[in-house]
């Protein structure tokens, strides 16, 4: 439902801010008077009145993009982000920046899971994710370039859009690996993921012509993912079979096999090219797990990048021919439900290859682990289809009921706290 600049639904996220973020610790920087004035000072359009959370690697005017790396001195920035301004311009205000990892890489900040504090929401965007799963914001901004936005959403049962490669500008937005960096969106549903995806792109979600053809892809050519995960999986095909979708089982081919060992070649190789700079300054400061990325990166050779080059744009090619035979993919976000604790994020392997490729991909909750956290699965299509993701996500998504089976509540201990009881 659009609730337009409805001052309630305003206060109903400073509520939110309230209960969840002593636990959760999504914000950065959290400032209630400034999000009042940003509020105040919103315009119309499709997304009036929407509260977004913005991912601390994108540039907001006037606020400080940390990116997680409070040892770098940085100043404000000073003007928005492409994608920022073009939000702003329909409609929605920046309620806050969110957390990210240090540069966006597996050194994590102090973001919990909403469902369960003490498990990682993921990363790279696990600010933007837990905030949206929580009733922080409306719509939340991320990055990928390698799972930082499936991930995340599977991990915190909310809606994870990334688009095509180079779908949405990324002026004002501190780069990772430049050939593979995405934005993507967070929503609680695909219909705000839709008007969120329209407001930026002009683009519009179009009926799929019946039957919709699904491809189950339980295995994507890396190590299996866990027993309850494709149990899930399974389960999900057979409910979308009665729905009158059709499902059956796909393939990838072989040559993706050596895609994760390239993907991080060549994202080691231009991660040292764009933190040359700033490491050579900070680098005692980096966390060691980044450090160990840029050394990597730094001694791989031109002839293993090309080599590494030709072999995406081969594994593109045959996977982009799966899509004569399937509208989408549906296959695993993650391994599983979110490990316990905060200090690393996940394995982001079942994400790679649709980042590899640059596919876009929409993550959908499905259901709770037996330790109750959320199971996501993700839409694959081909290039530039995300009017299909959305469409056959919708359908999904009402088959699935994720929101009507399972409902985030805050515990007993938070809950006494809200209501005096300490």
């Amino acid at each position: 439902m659009t609730l337009g600049s409805d001052p309630r639904e305003f206060e109903s996220r400073l509520e939110a801010v309230r209960a969840w973020e002593p636990r959760v610790r999504a914000l950065v920087d959290w400032n209630e008077m400034s999000a009042r004035k940003r509020f105040a000072e919103a315009g119309s359009g499709p997304l009036a009145g929407w509260s977004l959370g913005v991912k601390d690697i994108v540039d907001v005017e006037g606020l400080v993009t940390r990116s997680n790396a409070g040892f770098v001195p940085w100043r404000p920035a000073a003007r928005d982000a492409a994608v920022v301004e073009t939000l702003r311009a329909r409609g929605a205000f920046v309620l806050s920046k969110t957390v990210t990892t240090t540069f966006a890489y597996f050194d994590p900040g102090p973001t919990g899971n909403p469902w369960n504090p003490r498990h990682t929401p993921g990363g790279s965007s696990s600010g933007s994710a837990a905030a949206v799963a929580c009733g922080m914001i409306r719509l939340g901004l991320g990055s990928q370039t390698v799972a930082s936005v499936n991930r995340p959403a599977s991990y915190c049962g909310v809606v994870g859009l990334k688009p095509s490669y180079g779908k949405i500008p990324i002026e004002g937005v501190f780069p990772f690996a430049p050939s593979f960096d995405t934005l993507g969106l967070f929503t609680a549903d695909v219909s705000d993921a839709s008007v969120a995806y329209q407001a930026l792109t002009g683009e519009s979600p179009a009926p799929v012509a019946a039957p919709v053809r699904v491809g189950l892809l339980p295995d994507q050519r890396v190590e299996a993912a866990d027993p309850e995960m494709l149990s899930a999986l399974a389960e999900a095909g057979r409910r979308l079979e009665s729905a009158g979708l059709q499902v059956s089982s796909a393939e990838l081919p072989s040559c993706c096999e050596e895609a994760h060992d390239n993907h991080w070649t060549l994202v080691a190789a231009e991660a040292s090219v764009v933190h040359g700079g700033l490491y050579r300054v900070f680098g005692d400061s980096y966390p060691p797990k980044l450090r160990a990325l840029i050394r990597r990166g730094a001694r791989v050779p031109a002839a293993e990048l090309e080599r590494v080059r030709s072999h995406r744009q081969r594994v593109r090619t045959e996977v982009e021919r799966l899509f004569g035979e399937f509208h989408v993919l549906l296959c695993p976000s993650a391994p599983g439900a979110a490990p316990a604790g905060i200090e690393a994020t996940g394995d982001p392997r079942f994400s790679l290859i649709w980042t590899y490729t640059g596919l876009p991909t929409l993550t959908l909750p499905y259901g709770l682990s037996e330790a109750g956290l959320p199971l996501g699965f993700q839409l694959v299509a081909a290039p530039n289809r995300e009017a299909d993701l959305l469409a056959i996500g919708r359908k999904m998504e009402d088959v699935f009921e994720f929101a009507k089976r399972h409902s985030l509540r805050l515990d007993r201990e938070t809950a006494a706290r809200r209501s005096g009881g300490e």
